[in-house]
This record gives structure tokens, sequence and C-alpha cells, in this order.
């Protein structure tokens, strides 16, 4: 921070004060969050330190050094002013803190990278069992836009803070109660985790008395302990699309104004719930609705997914950004409130919405792209929130012939069903050839065969999903189907590599084998191709297998592989099917489209899901 961007402190001093200026009729908008040993532990989510400051696990809170600047200028810990200004309800702002010691008190409004406003600035005397508060509401005199953050510099000898917390005034809407919908599917150890992490809690939330929680057990085989606010249904296992479905049918039943989906191992900061509903309700916009973001667990500092826009493919949104450099969360935050895509979705691993604005049930996909599908056909005003997010495995693994099934399945539908997605014949052809195509070049013929067969299946129109909606048959299909391309322990391999024509030489690589279809069309290409062993997450980038004629793949930990091979024979035949079936498309695509978007109003209905899941009929 430049001196330039800075003002005197003197001239913004504020008397602090151990009464809460809102009490009685406040609403925490966001509390501190800290590591969590088993969720996250990347220090600079949480905070940035000068000298010696560090958590303490153990009693709770940070433990800041004399002279030591503890700065809460992060990813979990920054407040999105520029979102909860512009989207919801303020009436002032303060800013709680707890703790121990005597420490300099600064809150910091980043407009841009170079300029940061100061709002406040005090010595404090902290105590564990007192907040003291500093006014802030003045923030939008200079910009209602950025980030507010506060350091704390230790002017005594082992100072902690151990709590703070951002309020504003109001009270909040006794209306507005948010069932949290979990869909489990034999992950019996997860969701028994998830639920005991959910009754604590909502025993001491501010909205506690808001909230209930309903695990939606496909499976019939998971074991909750008791609660008064947590509740297991079971279901048939009609995939992700028919738990939250119940979920949904569920809630809106018992008079709920709005819906969380969650996964059922709710890896996320439990003070997500927090965030999520003062936003929802302060929202301005009855429409409003939070998209959780993704980070990968074996690549913590990195945005995966704040949330996505689909626009014939999904794309994630601000994907590597370095969640510990400010600048870089400034600037995602900042574009973030600014702009809203008309085809933003939030993945269903972390999803909260309005009841109300819900007038399309999810798509009876079984699984992959419902939430997609649920967001785009439904008028939702979606934002993202920093802290609320979702840690999982990578979807690197996740990769298999079925996924990639359900996912073209998924994407064809979007464009048959949804008019504001309408692209045109041809268009669709080449959402389909792309699947085809990123699979060719790394030889995965049996997941070409499980596209091809997705291709098929949405040609035969949307009674294929009214009649199986747990895609039984294609299920056993594909598992009948794949026998090369499954994960398998790592000594079954032999893992020698080859150099071959053009070696390392990835820009001519680049430039002579996507015309060729990385060898295919080349004659006695097998002797002078080279042999590659990659991992799982470079299976999508093509210029890890350009020029190979043997691809052997290795799963992100390192213990299980496949390999893959050309055949020209095998995949001269599939490139005869893609043929036949974009023939096929071009000549059903008019009355195909009519079907879908005549059928698809009557399938998003709570009435086809209650009786594809056996239950009565609505009352």
């Amino acid at each position: 921070m430049s001196e330039g961007s800075r003002r005197t402190c003197t001239d913004f001093a504020v008397a602090a004060s151990e009464d809460n200026p809102a009490k009685g009729a406040s609403i925490t908008l966001q509390n501190l969050i800290f590591p969590e040993k088993g969720l996250c532990v990347e220090p600079h989510l949480y905070a940035h330190a000068h000298g010696n400051v560090a958590h303490d696990r153990h009693r709770g809170g940070y433990w800041i050094a004399q002279d030591a600047v503890a700065k809460f200028d992060t990813y979990f810990n920054a407040l999105s002013i520029a979102k909860w200004h512009k989207e919801c309800s303020l009436q002032g702002l303060w800013l709680g803190l707890k703790g121990l010691g005597r420490a300099e008190i600064s809150v910091l409004h980043a407009v841009s990278g170079s300029y940061h406003e100061i709002l406040a600035v005090n010595v404090l005397s902290l105590a564990l069992d007192t907040e003291v508060w500093l006014d802030i509401s003045h923030y939008s005199d200079s910009a209602a836009m950025g980030l507010i953050t506060f350091e704390v510099r230790a002017i005594a000898p082992d100072v902690r803070v151990t709590a703070a917390r951002y309020v504003t005034h109001g009270k909040p809407n006794l209306t507005q109660r948010l069932a949290v919908v979990i869909t489990t599917f034999h992950r019996e150890v997860q969701v028994a985790a998830t639920a005991q992490r959910l009754a604590q809690f909502l025993e001491q939330a501010e909205f506690g008395s808001h909230i209930e929680c309903f695990i939606i057990d496909n499976a019939d085989s998971a074991q909750i302990d008791p609660h008064p606010k947590i509740h297991r249904l079971t279901n048939a296992n009609l995939g992700g699309s028919g738990g939250f479905s119940r979920g949904l049918i569920h809630a809106k039943a018992e008079g709920f104004s709005h819906v969380l989906f969650m996964d059922d191992d709710a890896a996320i900061p439990i003070e997500a719930l927090q965030r999520s509903f003062a936003f929802l309700s302060l929202a301005k916009d009855t429409k409003a609705a939070i998209a959780g973001a993704f980070i990968s667990s074996t690549q913590p500092a990195r945005m995966a997914e704040n949330g996505a826009i689909f626009n014939r493919k999904c794309r994630p949104r601000f994907a590597g950004t370095d969640l510990r450099k400010f600048d870089d969360l400034l600037e995602m935050e900042q574009k973030t409130a600014q702009v809203r895509p008309h085809n933003l979705y939030g993945g269903w691993w972390f999803f909260a919405f309005p009841v109300a604005h819900a007038q399309r049930f999810p798509f009876p996909f079984f699984v992959r792209g419902d939430d997609v599908n649920f967001a785009l056909a439904n008028d939702f005003a979606i934002t993202t929130l920093n802290g609320v997010v979702a840690f999982g495995e990578s979807f690197v693994d996740k990769e298999t012939p079925l996924n990639w099934y359900l996912d073209l399945r998924s994407h064809l539908v979007h464009h048959l069903a949804l008019k504001q997605m309408a692209v045109g014949r041809f268009a669709l052809i080449g959402i389909a050839l792309a699947f085809v195509r990123r699979n060719i070049v790394k030889f995965q013929y049996e997941t070409i065969e499980a596209v091809l067969m997705a291709w098929r299946d949405v040609l035969k129109g949307p009674d294929v999903f009214v009649r199986e909606p747990d895609a039984a048959s294609a299920r056993a299909a594909i598992k009948a189907l794949v026998k090369t391309e499954v994960w398998q322990p790592i000594e079954n391999f032999d893992l020698d590599e080859r150099t071959g024509f053009l070696g390392n030489n990835k820009a001519l690589r680049r430039l002579f084998y996507p015309f060729s279809l990385n060898g295919h069309l080349l004659p006695f290409f097998g002797a002078w191709g080279s042999k590659r062993v990659i991992l799982a997450a470079e299976r999508g980038f093509s210029d890890a297998v350009w020029g190979a004629v043997q691809i052997t793949y290795l799963n992100v930990a390192g213990d299980r592989a496949y390999v893959t091979r050309r055949n020209n024979a095998k995949a001269l035949w599939l490139l005869g099917q893609v043929l036949v079936l974009s023939v096929r498309t071009v000549l059903v695509y008019q009355r195909l489209r009519a079907l879908y978007r005549r059928r698809y109003p009557q399938i998003t209905t709570p009435e086809f899901w209650r009786k594809a899941l056996n239950l009565p009929p609505n009352p």
C-alpha cells in the first residue's frame, strides 16, 4: 500500500464503544473464519501476516506478537461490500471484535489494488467477553464498490483476535425459512458427519431457528443421530435430479421460502450458511440466489469455479485465480459484482434459491447437467460470495465414459428444450462432434461409443428420460462396454515412454497432428509415433497427446492407470457412426426441437416427480 493511497490515521480515528450500535436490531453479515483442519488450512486464504502471527487452533483465534500485523484482506475474511451494498438493504455498517490485549485496528476500503480508503483507525483494548465496535457506515461516501478489510497491529505483548464480524441494522425476515437439502447415496460416513456438523451449527447460529435440514437418502442406508432440525427422508434412487426434486417438493409443502442444495459431505466453512442466509434475508430482489464456489482439495489456493456460464459447454469462471493474492481477489470480486451473465449457473455442491421463483423443477437427467438446466430454466438473480465455497476432489479422476455419456445428453437437451439456448441444427451437431474430437485424439474409443449412445438417446426424444429417470439401461450398457478406460492398479502397466516424430517440440506437433486426428489419417504412423505417460489432469489438453500412438494415464494419486492405443479401424468405424448421426440430426432437428420444447414444461413439474418417486399426489 503506497503512502499516497492512505490519509493520516488521526483524520479518521473514531470512538469505539463496548455497546453494539445496532444492539437489539442487528444482523451479522459475516463472521471471521479461521483455518479448519480437514477442510482447508491454506493460511493466506484467512489472514496475511507481517511479523510473528499465528493461528492458535487449540485456544481459537490469532495470536499476534508485539508490533506484528495481521491483515484480514483475504478470500475468507474480506467483506465484498460491492455486492452487499448493491444487492442488499444495509442500514449502516459496523465491525465488532473480541480478543485480548491492546491493538491498533485499521478498517480499510479497497477500491483498487493501489488505493485504499481508511474508514476507521483506533487503539482498542480487546476483551474476550465484550465486543468493541467501529462504525464504518460512511463507507459509501467514496465508492460503494470493492472490498472492506481490517488489520490488527499489536501494540502490547500477546494480543489475540478471537472473533470479528460485520453487522448492519435490521431485523431478520421472520417469514424467511431455509431448507438445506442434501442428497446422498451410500455415503454413510460422510453424511453422518455432515449431519453432526450441521446440528452443532443450528444450535448456536444466529438464524438457527429459521433453518432445517432434509437428508434425502436414495439408498435408505444412512444412520443419522436424532435432532429436531435434521430429518432423513428415504427416496427412490433417481440420482441427484430425483433426490433434490424430492427435497424441493417437501420444502415447498412445508412452507420454506428458500432451499439450499448441498453435497452430502458438506465440505464448506459452516459460516457459509450464515453469510448466505443473511444475504438472502437482506436482498432487495426476491429472485436473489447464491452459487457457492468450488475449490479442489489438491489446489486449495486456487479457484476452480466461481460460478460458471453455459455456452455450448460449461465454462467455469475465474478458474486458476490465485486466492492468496489480494489484487487477484479484488479483481474477481469487482468483476462478479458488476456483471451477471444471463447464462450463469451454480453447481449443486452449494446452491441457494427462492422457492417462489423455482418455476421449473429439475429435468430427469439422473446426474450431470441438472444443475445447469435448473439455473437456466428459472429466473434467478445469482450472486457468488467470497468464503461461500465447497472443497472437493478434483474432477479429473471422474472423467469416465459414463460421465461423458451423461454430459452430452444434458448438453444437447439444454439446447433443444430451452428457447434461449437454441443454436440451430449444425451448431448442435458441432457440440456432439466436439465431444468426439476431444476423445478420438486420445484414443478413448470406449468413451466415444458412450458419447454416440448419448446422441442416439437424445434423438429418441424426451420420453427416454421419462421412461428411465434412473438411466438404468444406459448405465448397464456402458458398464458392459468399458473394458480399457477404467482405473486399474498401476502395477499392471509398463510406464516406459518413447519419443516419436517431432519429439517434444509442442509447436510443431500442434501444427502437424490436428489435421490427421492425431495420426489416424497418417500411413504407418504406429512405427514412428510416441508412447506417453501423462497425468489425468492433462487429459483435457491436446498438447499432451499430439504425436502419440499409446497413452498411459495416471490418476491424481498416481497409484492407478489405464492405457489407450491408436486403432485406425476402430476410429474409422466410429467416424462412420458419427456421419450417420449427423445426417439424422439434420433431418429430424425441427421436429425434435419442437417435441422437447412441448414436453419440457410437462416433465419439469412437481407432479411429474411425485409420480416418478411414487409419492402421494399433492393434497
